[in-house]
């Protein structure tokens, strides 16, 4: 791989392919480095022959796989790439490929990057590790009308706007009477945006999910245009004064809030942000020794320049894609949740691993008998047809011979 923009998705939609299991194999030994580990909720790798099992089993599994892919965002810097992708599946042993309903997930992919130590192709990039992150609810709400019933499109066309609207009208007249809460009738801050983006991000983040009202009302009106938006899954609010409503709402059901961002990418031209992080929070029955229930986010911000005397950039679209399964499961059911990451997911992969290189030695057998088949299969014929051919030699020469002897008996008799 040289270019990641073009190459990447390539790459992926040839190694999901249904049906080139050999060259899947080749593609995965080219591409991947030899211990190069795949994260997934459902399991976890550590090297390259247990991520092929994984594929292998995947493809197996499936009449076939399509992909869309939403960007692709190469981060140098930190030698990885994201990806946001909707994967379009069809697996034999459900019911729904024979109803003619293919399955769409909506996922997010972290690739990590580095040169191929191979002297012969320097010049080219593979893979060292991979994160499956897949947006469950939003899958089944968005992208699958036929399992909700019409009920999805429903809820995100009308009901998130009515969400947003409530959530952010009671998180202002909740957080109205607060000491600390600005003098919306004054001076209001002035928009700057972000000079310094991946300087600022952070404390930006930190304003938004886990500062305190005055904070977050400073963070949303320098941060933010007048007619910026904010998309959740469960809600949808426009302007500035309905973001900082969302955002207290969210403080105002919650003891206290925090976040810890993880992961923070930049985009081409830095009109695109994504930022991976754990927003904490403690209910207000929780107890103080308790540790945080925590929320993983895939948050995507849209910028453009600001449009005023400073040189920054201001957010237009702000996007949080949430992974609950994925919080719940690994981070919120306490050992249960230790113990599934350490030991339950690690013995998975075995298995799929396993499975999937079982599969591949199978199909291979298989090839290898059809292919003896054929070869017998076309001795044969090339048997009977030599057969065929003498035969027919043996019948032209006889009835030459016959001719010849008429033709000597002919002159005997003159």
């Amino acid at each position: 791989m040289r270019s990641l923009e073009q190459d990447v998705p390539r790459t992926i939609s040839r190694v999901l392919s249904t049906h080139d299991w050999q060259g899947r194999k080749e593609l995965i030994d080219k591409v991947f480095k030899e211990d190069a580990k795949f994260w997934h909720l459902f399991f976890q790798t550590v090297n390259r022959k247990e991520l092929f099992g994984v594929y292998q089993m995947w493809g197996a599994y499936n009449f076939k796989i399509d992909v869309d892919y939403t960007r692709v965002v190469p981060d140098r810097k930190n030698h990885r790439v994201v990806v946001d992708l909707i994967e379009t599946i069809n697996v034999w042993w459900t019911i729904f490929p024979y109803l003619g309903i293919p399955i769409h997930l909506n996922m997010h992919v972290v690739l990590g990057v580095e040169a191929n130590p191979d002297p012969a192709t320097r010049n080219e990039l593979i893979f060292t590790y991979q994160e499956d992150h897949i947006f469950w609810v939003e899958s089944y709400l968005a992208l699958n009308p036929v399992l909700t019933l019409g009920l999805g499109p429903f809820f995100l066309e009308h009901l998130r706007p009515l969400a947003g609207s409530a959530y952010a009208t009671i998180g202002n007249l909740v957080y109205s009477k607060y000491h600390d809460t600005p003098d919306r009738q004054g001076n209001r801050p002035i928009l700057n945006g972000f000079t310094n983006i991946e300087g600022s991000i952070q404390t930006a983040i930190q304003a938004a999910y886990g500062g305190s009202p005055k904070a977050k009302w400073e963070h949303t009106q320098k941060m933010y245009s007048e007619n910026a938006e904010f998309w959740h899954p469960l809600f949808i609010v426009k302007g500035r004064e309905n973001i900082f409503g969302a955002h207290m709402f969210w403080s105002c059901i919650n003891r206290k809030t925090n976040a810890r961002v993880k992961r923070i990418v930049l985009g081409e031209r830095d009109n695109i942000v994504m930022v991976d992080l754990e927003q904490q929070y403690w209910p207000y029955l929780w107890l103080p020794g308790w540790p945080p229930l925590a929320i993983w986010v895939h948050v995507i911000l849209t910028l453009e320049d600001a449009r005023t005397t400073r040189a920054g950039k201001v957010i237009t679209k702000h996007e949080d894609h949430v992974l609950w399964l994925e919080s719940l499961v690994l981070r919120n059911l306490g050992p249960f949740s230790r113990f599934y990451d350490s030991t339950i997911r690690r013995c998975i992969g075995i298995f799929f691993c396993w499975l999937g290189n079982l599969i591949y030695e199978a199909l291979a057998w298989c090839s290898e008998v059809v292919d003896q088949f054929w070869v017998e299969y076309d001795r044969k014929i090339m048997e009977v047809a030599e057969a065929e051919e003498r035969e027919a030699k043996l019948a032209m020469s006889r009835k030459e011979n016959v001719k010849k002897l008429k033709n000597i008996s002919i002159g005997v008799k003159i």
